[in-house]
């Protein structure tokens, strides 16, 4: 894992400490474990990289919305 990506993923976690919401945490470790799983057959080691950032970049930007308008219970 390079450092960007550790970085970014850091920044995440960070995010994700600002919300309680356990569903809101599970929904993201479980999407952070199904990319992993998909890019592990990447071989490129570049392209692999790539599509991670990319990937965490996804995640994060979802978790922005979703702080911005969070899902109402009732």
């Amino acid at each position: 894992m390079s450092p960007e990506t550790a970085r970014m993923e850091g920044a995440l976690q960070a995010l994700l400490q600002n919300y309680p919401d356990p569903q809101l945490h599970r929904w993201v470790m479980e999407t952070v474990r199904a990319f992993r799983d998909r890019l592990q057959h990447i071989v490129d080691p570049r392209e692999k990289e790539q599509a991670q950032q990319a990937a965490l970049i996804l995640i994060k930007e979802t978790l922005q919305q979703w702080s911005k308008n969070p899902p109402v219970r009732h």
